[in-house]
């Protein structure tokens, strides 16, 4: 899943952390300009099916217990398009796929500065995990230990900066916050990385049937997530009785 900040994380910025920010925004407005600036072959087909899947995937998502993030089931769409589309063609999917993510249900208020950073903390790990892709199968003409780095390169880039910006505004230790997201999420990487891989073996044609196959076991994966972490959240509620308002209160934004 795709791992983002919460609005309540971004409305107490520090200085530093609206630095933060304007970093990950720069980073990724140059590299996406690098990559529109290369050359590339456009896969209308497969580009068109992905961006589609990555934006209709991505308001599946389930609030991460005692973190103010949360995760979505786009991962799968992004891992594919940063292996067999163009570089350009990989960050428009991830880009559009996080930007919608970002976008709060009733009655939460939209978020620029939330909305920014997360799209650019996305289009950063994109182009991380495509230029690394791309970057391994020519030195090792092996396709699954590119796809296996560019994951994880994928991992990394995602998950730091999130951290990172959470323990800007929380005020929480950045080692311990990542530590804790990559324990909940990492499972769902193994598991997105093991669809891509499937879906290269088939041929590496990305076709609408493989992408409802995909969606489906996304939308399973979904629901097994969030039931997991509502007993997560009861288990919590269970063991802390002193404060119940402030759980309820989590387990209700987890729920919208």
């Amino acid at each position: 899943m795709s791992t983002v900040s919460n609005h309540r994380t971004m409305q107490a910025t520090s200085k530093l952390a609206s630095a933060f920010v304007g970093f990950m925004a720069v980073s990724a407005a140059v590299l996406l300009t690098q990559s529109a600036a290369g050359s590339h072959n456009w896969h209308r087909w497969e580009f068109l099916g992905l961006l589609v899947a990555g934006a209709v995937s991505s308001r599946l998502k389930v609030k991460l217990p005692g973190i103010n993030g949360n995760m979505s089931v786009n991962l799968p769409f992004i891992f594919i398009a940063m292996t067999q589309l163009s570089t350009l063609e990989a960050l428009i999917v991830a880009g559009v796929s996080v930007f919608v993510q970002s976008i709060p249900k009733a009655p939460h208020k939209f978020v620029p500065v939330q909305a920014l950073f997360n799209t650019s903390t996305a289009l950063v790990a994109a182009a991380l995990g495509a230029n690394t892709f791309r970057f391994v199968s020519a030195a090792t003409l092996n396709p699954e230990l590119s796809l296996v780095l560019a994951c994880s390169m994928h991992l990394l880039a995602s998950t730091v900066p999130v951290s990172g910006i959470i323990s800007l505004t929380d005020n929480r230790s950045a080692f311990h916050t990542w530590s804790g997201i990559v324990q909940l999420s990492f499972p769902y990487y193994l598991a997105s990385a093991g669809l891509a891989s499937i879906e290269a073996g088939l041929g590496g044609h990305t076709s609408w049937p493989t992408l409802v196959g995909i969606a489906f076991v996304m939308f399973v994966t979904y629901r097994s997530y969030r039931m997991y972490f509502s007993a997560m959240r009861a288990q919590q509620a269970t063991a802390d009785p002193v404060r119940p308002a402030a759980t309820s209160a989590k387990s209700a934004a987890a729920a919208q």
